[in-house]
């Protein structure tokens, strides 16, 4: 594989495209020749495949002057992926729903467009003629970008995000990349763990204290934390209330995650510690999928778990499917969803299956009729969750995602979570405490980033620097305020 480029330099952009159509390793040759002349983009494009030259030259109308330079520098990269696009496809059909947009935050760069002064009909003829977005994601990213700017229009001033990770899972399922360890092997460390954890609890208010900031939105993620006990779990809220004003938190939730996991005990420990907002994930309500993927529990456990936490007081449920599943068939996922909209939670939040090597990006036949299967499940659950009068508010992408595909979260009116705005917008600081949990320090400038030990033993015998480390936020923002 040889990659050159004329006239301008986008080459990360170049490898993620490339990497849908071909190997890396393959005797292929690309030669990419950028110009801008007379306010016209040219690109010229030539791939040399198995002997056989492809070309395309692509022309496009765009004037510079009064232009942001990160929005000329969208613009050139996004011409010249486009080229090579328009070149590959000669070679292999690719249905590329979100086009040549890359990153993985599509509805920030709709946002920002407007922010800049774009018009709506000028957003949707960027989106279109130069990223080559299908009508369908465009609706949607519109509509995302939209919902998420009211929530982050009501971010208060002073305020910060709390993140707490706990790293305990009763097994690990096939497709899991998060932070996690199986409690048959880690389990023993379990309370030391989260003795520690009350104890960076106390650190981290005593930092915000300092920052002369409050806290807006606390989310106890994994993980799975409700494989911790519920005396666990009621030490964990019970030091956040010593700690921290409940009465300025607009939003708690805990991942429940895993139905295998959740009981009446724990339920009542989290409503009564002040968690208004839970998870309770199914992935898939196929049973013979659930075996296959490693989950422990069953679609009649889920509905339990869903009766069980509703009978509790819990008016904020989300719900996680999983688009492309092992063997899932299109039908199958229709049927997944379908059932959980009967149970009516607050929330769904649909995820498109990650390919976990990235060499695996590469298409063969068996992937791109997968890749077509995941797009039409995503637009299935578009159409419904319209219907059922949930909103797309929440939206990444990970470059993994088989068909450049997205996961989106869609809620009722009053039930968007703020807190998952937030991690993907970065428009507020989020202390992460426990387990594998990275501070983001937003600042006017950039962002800073301070992490803790995933592994639940180095978090535990490197305590110490645990502390250390929320020090450090104190002196990022010192450095900050005096330079």
């Amino acid at each position: 594989m040889l990659i050159i480029q004329n006239g301008y330099e986008c080459d990360y952009e170049m490898k993620l495209f490339y990497k849908l159509y071909f190997d890396m390793n393959e005797d292929i040759y690309v030669y990419s020749n950028f110009e801008y002349k007379d306010k016209v983009i040219n690109v010229y494009t030539e791939i040399i495949y198995n002997g056989d030259t492809y070309f395309d030259d692509f022309y496009y109308d765009f004037d510079t002057e009064n232009q942001k330079a990160q929005f000329i520098k969208k613009i050139f990269t996004a011409s010249c992926t486009k080229s090579f696009c328009h070149a590959a496809e000669k070679i292999k059909h690719i249905n590329l729903p979100w086009g040549v947009m890359c990153g993985i935050r599509p509805a920030k760069i709709v946002r920002e467009l407007m922010e800049e002064g774009h018009s709506d009909s000028e957003v949707v003829e960027i989106l279109k003629k130069i990223y080559e977005v299908s009508d369908e994601k465009i609706d949607l990213a519109y509509k995302v970008a939209k919902n998420e700017k009211i929530l982050l229009d009501e971010i208060g001033e002073n305020s910060v995000s709390i993140y707490i990770g706990i790293p305990f899972c009763p097994t690990r399922c096939l497709y899991c990349s998060f932070v996690s360890t199986d409690i048959r092997v880690s389990g023993k460390y379990m309370d030391s763990f989260v003795d520690k954890l009350l104890l960076e609890i106390d650190k981290t208010a005593e930092v915000i204290d300092k920052m002369g900031a409050y806290v807006e939105n606390i989310y106890i993620g994994g993980g799975t934390p409700t494989t911790l006990e519920p005396h666990h779990l009621k030490a964990i809220f019970d030091r956040l209330k010593a700690n921290f004003d409940f009465s300025k938190i607009k939003e708690f939730t805990l991942e429940a995650g895993r139905p295998d996991t959740i009981t009446k005990d724990k339920l009542y420990e989290a409503k009564k510690g002040g968690v208004n907002r839970i998870s309770i994930n199914p992935q898939t309500m196929n049973e013979q999928t659930l075996k296959r993927v490693g989950r422990k529990h069953t679609p009649d456990m889920v509905r339990k778990c869903f009766e069980m936490a509703r009978k509790m007081g819990f008016d904020n449920i989300n719900m996680d499917l999983i688009a492309g599943l092992p063997e899932e068939t299109v039908d199958m996922f229709k049927y997944s969803l379908d059932e959980v909209i009967k149970l009516d939670p607050e929330n769904i939040t649909v995820h498109s299956m990650c390919v976990k090597r990235a060499a695996s990006l590469r298409f063969s036949d068996a992937e791109l009729a997968k890749a077509n299967d995941m797009n039409e499940m995503l637009s299935y659950t578009q159409k419904h969750m319209e219907k059922t009068g949930r909103k797309p508010y929440y939206m990444y992408r990970q470059k993994n995602i088989s068909g450049n595909l997205e996961n989106v979260g869609y809620a009722k009116d009053g039930c968007m979570s703020t807190y998952n705005i937030n991690i993907m917008e970065e428009k507020q600081t989020i202390i992460a405490l426990g387990g594998g949990g990275s501070t983001k320090i937003v600042m006017d400038d950039r962002i800073e980033r301070v992490f803790n030990f995933k592994d639940p033993l180095e978090y535990i015998r490197r305590f110490d620097e645990i502390l250390k480390k929320k020090d450090e936020i104190l002196d990022i923002l010192a450095g900050e305020k005096n330079g």
